[in-house]
């Protein structure tokens, strides 16, 4: 299974684009049957974390929480407690993005995962508004993707990530 992979926003109108907090996790794929990294390599994740979750490919991010990126390693060698699936895509669907969005918020998920929230960019300063305010609590960033957009593997202009390093500073460079 292949992964769609972010490219960086540089200020290209984004009016209109879906948009979500950027988690600093790890970027995995549920099969329908067992978890996958990026290179292909199987997670081998306990029974619990597995049960009640659904016979659909789900694009998302194995989470610790904000600012624990480092806790997830021993988090899954003490038996994945501590940490949950954020679902963020439905990858097999043959659809648009708004589309797959709409389907993901009716699949059942059990308690240690959740669908990533989609907010409605207004522009480029909603979008970097948000940003300050994710970082300023402890985030990474935004992702803006194109409520249009198909699923497609590799790095697209579809699915953009914004991940200020001094917010007040980068805006300058694409407000």
């Amino acid at each position: 299974m292949d992964f769609t992979l972010l490219r960086d926003y540089g200020g290209s109108a984004c009016e209109g684009f879906l948009m979500s907090e950027k988690l600093d996790g790890w970027r995995m794929m549920w099969t329908g049957s067992e978890f996958i990294s990026r290179e292909g390599n199987v997670f081998a994740a306990p029974e619990w974390f597995k049960k009640g979750m659904p016979a659909v490919a789900l694009d998302g991010e194995l989470f610790a929480g904000r600012g624990e990126f480092n806790t997830i390693q021993a988090r899954i060698s003490a038996g994945w407690r501590g940490l949950t699936f954020q679902v963020f895509d439905a990858p097999e669907m043959v659809a648009p993005f708004k589309a797959r969005y709409k389907f993901l918020q009716y699949v059942n998920l059990p308690a240690h995962a959740s669908l990533v929230r989609q907010e409605r960019c207004r522009d480029t300063k909603h979008l970097l508004d948000a940003a300050d305010a994710i970082v300023a609590a402890g985030g990474e960033g935004m992702v803006v993707r194109d409520p249009r957009a198909m699923y497609q593997a590799g790095r697209t202009h579809d699915v953009l990530r914004w991940v200020p390093q001094e917010p007040r500073l980068n805006r300058r460079k694409v407000a």
